[in-house]
């Protein structure tokens, strides 16, 4: 426990992720960290930096994004709910905050994660989730039509079926350093995928399609290259089998499918380790 900063405090945050740089503080850059930081020095209190639980990228969103810092002054979370959305923008809010222990790094102690990924699947896109949404194409495929029986732009239809195979195959635990950016070196690239599930008519829109992946821990661009797959599947310019092949300590991310959109992706949920305090 730090002398100087002896109170420690749990957010839940949310934002909109479009007009930030990410989560990561940056030099002369917009960021969500630091957007933060500055609305608990606005407060007066002497502190410690803000700590995220997700390094989220640029116009990647945030429903339960958990951050701690340390303060010199004890309040009550109502308290500090109140006093930071009083000094922060628009596109970001504090939902809920709780005592912690001074120190606390929410991302040392993530049990896991939960990610959503918001497809549109209608036949002229929605402006209106041109920052909430990837849009792909007409619609979603007639399972009882083949591919050459699906009439103009095909290969944009998105077969849900063959998609469900191929994240069924994907599920588990399994090297996916054929999964991540180029830019990520980190060794370790076993992960566990706890669920990866397809929920077609998201929000009762019948051309919305919701991809949630749930795991324990996830690199740089991830999930966003798991959809991308996953897509790649829909329009049937992969196999679910192919997928095998993808996972293991030789997988190549060339052979994976390309990058989705950052837009699409919204950080759902930040899971805690059994022991931790409860998210506000």
């Amino acid at each position: 426990m730090s002398r100087e900063h002896p109170h420690g405090v749990l957010l839940t945050v949310a934002y909109d992720g479009t007009a930030f740089r990410g989560w990561q503080r940056q030099p002369g850059q917009r960021t969500v960290q630091s957007t933060l930081g500055a609305a608990v020095h606005a407060i007066t209190v002497r502190h410690s930096r803000v700590r995220g639980a997700s390094r989220t990228d640029a116009g990647v969103h945030a429903e339960g994004q958990l951050a701690a810092f340390d303060a010199d002054l004890l309040v009550p979370p109502h308290g500090w709910v109140h006093a930071l959305n009083a000094h922060l923008p628009d596109d970001v809010v504090v939902r809920g905050a709780v005592a912690c222990r001074a120190g606390f790094k929410p991302n040392f102690h993530a049990r896991g994660k939960l990610y959503r990924y918001l497809l549109q699947c209608g036949p002229v896109r929605d402006p209106l989730l041109r920052h909430r949404a990837w849009h792909v194409g007409p619609g979603l495929a007639r399972p009882d039509l083949r591919p050459g029986e699906r009439g103009p732009l095909a290969e944009h239809w998105l077969d849900v079926e063959r998609m469900r195979q191929a994240a069924a195959r994907l599920t588990g635990t399994h090297d996916y350093r054929a999964f991540r950016a180029s830019g990520d070196r980190r060794e370790n690239t076993v992960r566990t995928l706890w669920a990866i599930r397809l929920l077609p008519r998201y929000g009762a829109r019948p051309d919305l399609l919701a991809i949630e992946v749930e795991g324990d821990a996830f690199m740089k661009q991830m999930v966003r290259i798991l959809v991308g797959t996953l897509v790649e599947v829909g329009r049937h310019k992969m196999t679910p089998e192919q997928m095998d092949a993808l996972l293991g300590p030789r997988a190549d991310r060339r052979a994976a499918g390309p990058t989705a959109p950052p837009q699409g992706l919204t950080l759902v949920r930040v899971d805690l380790k059994p022991g931790q305090p409860p998210p506000p």
